[in-house]
């Protein structure tokens, strides 16, 4: 793979270990690590009443740049930990070389966290 992808980790996940034929990747950032805290102290400060929806967060950079995208993917949050799934290396790619330069750039990072918060 020669995109980058931090902060977020990327595990292949072998679908017949779920009983499923597909073949996907995991896609996930726990940002209450220590070595993420600045992106937890910007979901901290930019949340009026409680955690401001990560899920939220990724979803309207996607629905901006690339609707498609959703076709591929599913998401789960807990807390600080994001948690998604895509269906193949294309989506992998698409995911990573448009969510990924956002999440590396915490001023565009802050405007789309401010979007989410004042929903």
């Amino acid at each position: 793979m020669n995109i980058d992808s931090f902060p977020f980790s990327v595990t292949f996940v072998d679908g017949a270990s779920y009983s499923s034929p597909e073949q996907m990747y995991r896609i996930a950032a726990d940002f209450a690590d220590p070595n993420l805290s600045s992106y937890k102290m910007l979901f901290d400060g930019c949340s009026s009443e409680g955690l401001i929806s990560l899920v939220d967060v990724v979803a309207l950079i996607i629905e901006e740049n690339s609707p498609n995208l959703f076709d591929h993917m599913d998401f789960d949050e807990e807390e600080y930990m994001l948690n998604m799934h895509v269906d193949s290396d294309r989506a992998l790619q698409g995911f990573l070389a448009l969510v990924g330069p956002v999440f590396r750039d915490m001023d565009l990072l802050t405007g789309y966290v401010h979007t989410v918060a004042a929903r």
